[in-house]
């Protein structure tokens, strides 16, 4: 009977997800398309941080600017402890009207996406958003 039950234990085990624990030297990648309403968002500034918690603020690992047809590749490193958490934040001005500040959306990326290293091999492609929707947990943010 006790072999019955480890080895149920030890099947159920294999079948949990657990993303694996990385220290040292980490990278990530990730790639999409804004669009505000059918028009391509260009000029909307994305950042990809290693989200801390506590005082220590965000490690910014890469940031940049939309192009003309709304698309942004970001890809950075971090040197941690612990698994980084990396998160993208996108600062627009889609349907906003005269509120001053830019919206600001919040991503949580998922880790299996992490390397382990200097260079990311794989993306994350995020897809095409309408930054039009308003994002449960939007915030406005005057300094990015």
């Amino acid at each position: 009977m006790k072999l019955i039950l480890l080895s149920l234990v030890v099947i159920a085990a294999s079948a949990i997800d657990i993303p694996e624990q990385f220290t040292g030297e980490q990278s990530y990648r990730v790639s999409g398309i804004f669009m505000c309403g059918d028009v391509p968002a260009s000029k909307v500034q994305v950042k990809l941080v290693d989200d801390d918690f506590g005082p220590n603020p965000d490690d910014e690992m890469d940031q940049t600017y939309t192009d003309d047809e709304g698309r942004f590749v970001l890809s950075g490193r971090e040197n941690e402890l612990t698994t980084i958490d990396p998160h993208l934040k996108v600062y627009h001005d889609c349907n906003d009207g005269l509120i001053p500040c830019q919206r600001r959306w919040k991503f949580e990326l998922p880790n299996h996406y992490i390397t382990k290293g200097p260079h990311p091999t794989k993306t994350l492609d995020i897809g095409v958003w309408n930054l039009e929707a308003k994002m449960p947990d939007e915030s406005h943010d005057c300094l990015h």
